[in-house]
């Protein structure tokens, strides 16, 4: 899940921006939380932007270049680093002494990707189990036979046609040219 945010001034330049740095995006935070199902969440933004929302840690020293520092706090493991903007093209050198952070944060001692795994397909496997019960089956049907009286609904289906678009209608087929 992404979540965008919008944070500080948008007319303040950066400090540090490479030749040729324009990205329309440029000046928002992004924000995702635990992305593929893992257990990471990242900003990604300015370093004015990160340290306004008080994500980075008191007393962290900023990367030079494209170093990136690795430190813990807590229980929490860090990892700070200069990102390409998104939209920007070209080599790293064009954006390794720019204005563009990411701090990924990690639970230490979190379940690792395989025991992620492990509990998706658990929850997979119970969620096709009940599916397949006889509880899990009346739920199906009592769901479908609600569908039958919605489409047979005059008036839901009169208010349904104004909020929702009606399909394209399938057109001719196309004329098959060739040699016979």
């Amino acid at each position: 899940m992404a979540i965008t945010k919008h944070t500080g001034d948008t007319s303040a330049t950066s400090p540090i921006e490479p030749a040729g740095c324009t990205v329309a995006d440029e000046r928002q935070l992004r924000v995702i939380v635990c992305p593929l199902g893992l257990d990471f969440w990242e900003f990604a933004g300015t370093r004015a932007q990160l340290e306004f929302e008080n994500v980075i840690p008191p007393g962290t020293s900023w990367p030079e270049g494209d170093v990136d520092r690795r430190f813990d706090v807590g229980r929490y493991r860090y990892w700070l680093r200069r990102i390409r903007p998104e939209g920007l093209k070209g080599p790293k050198k064009a954006w390794t002494s720019g204005d563009w952070w990411c701090l990924r944060c990690d639970i230490i001692g979190g379940p690792d990707v395989f025991a992620r795994r492990i509990l998706n397909m658990r929850r997979a496997l119970a969620d096709e189990l009940y599916r397949r019960s006889p509880t899990g089956q009346r739920e199906l049907n009592a769901h479908f036979s609600r569908y039958l009286k919605a489409c047979e609904d005059k008036a839901f289906q009169a208010f349904k046609s104004l909020v929702v678009p009606e399909r394209k209608k399938p057109g001719r087929k196309p004329k098959v040219t060739g040699a016979a």
